[in-house]
């Protein structure tokens, strides 16, 4: 499988982190683009990949410099017929993209915390009705995206898991590629999108 993890951090050691958390997740490796590339949806599209990660990041959407900066990004999210998996930030962006509203929550979300599936998909093979995920960020999705089923949801957040009714592009608010041992969820779940990525 050809997958590209487009990286939305400025610090080289989240970035490194998260390529290499990933690659333990997948059983693959990963080609690495940054969100600053020059061209970056050219290159993008002309790869192709059989998967597409959106990574977290520091930034904050609701900025207006930020929408400005990641448009190349919001492109890809509209035009694209490979599969995508939006993390965090990346989760914000598609949701921004298809109308969603985005909130402030006053406060960092972090540690493991539980979601409760709210339906039934192929994301969620052997997964139990509630998983406990790894969360980080401030900000989280207020509304479901226009074209998008919400099919989980936290304490901290109504929109953490959400899958497009037509295209192949999930998002999720937490990070499952920072599973351990003690909570796995987060890698079986992206295990199942790679399953599915292999059948788009």
């Amino acid at each position: 499988m050809r997958l590209i993890l487009l990286n939305n951090y400025s610090s080289s050691e989240k970035t490194e982190v998260t390529l290499q958390s990933l690659g333990k997740s997948t059983g693959q490796k990963i080609e690495l683009v940054d969100y600053r590339t020059p061209s970056l949806y050219e290159k993008i599209m002309d790869k192709s990949p059989d998967l597409l990660f959106l990574s977290g990041s520091s930034h904050m959407l609701t900025r207006p410099e930020n929408q400005r900066n990641f448009e190349p990004e919001t492109r890809i999210i509209k035009d694209a017929e490979f599969p995508i998996l939006g993390i965090c930030y990346g989760h914000q962006l598609i949701g921004k993209t298809f109308g969603a509203r985005l909130s402030d929550l006053g406060r960092m979300c972090r540690g493991f915390e539980r979601v409760k599936i709210l339906g039934t998909h192929p994301l969620f093979d052997d997964l139990p009705n509630e998983i406990r995920v790894p969360e980080s960020h401030r900000q989280a999705l207020a509304s479901v995206p226009m074209g998008f089923d919400c099919l989980g949801e936290s304490a901290s957040s109504k929109v953490e898991i959400m899958v497009h009714k037509s295209r192949p592009v999930y998002g999720f608010q937490f990070h499952p590629e920072r599973a351990d041992e003690d909570h796995p969820d987060g890698r079986v779940l992206i295990q199942n999108v790679l399953k599915l990525a292999l059948e788009a």
